[in-house]
């Protein structure tokens, strides 16, 4: 059985993993490896882009549209 204090910090991290693979589009290399040890399964979720974006180094698929990218893409040629 876990201790009270084991399971408070098992929950922080499940809420921290959720909050970070639910809403965060770019991970940090921080936020990655933090994901990477929760879960090691992420790799499949996530893809390295490096100094291409400077929001972070690891696209986030489970939120990433590319769809959304495109409109966004053409919104900004079109100047709108």
């Amino acid at each position: 059985m876990m201790s009270p204090e084991s399971l408070y910090i098992a929950e922080q991290e499940f809420n921290r993993f959720n909050e970070i693979m639910n809403t965060k589009e770019y991970l940090t290399k921080e936020e990655y490896e933090f994901v990477f040890a929760y879960d090691k399964t992420i790799k499949e979720d996530t893809f390295y882009i490096g100094d291409y974006s400077k929001l972070g180094d690891y696209l986030n698929l489970r939120v990433y549209s590319e769809q959304e990218h495109h409109e966004y893409t053409q919104m900004v040629e079109r100047g709108f």
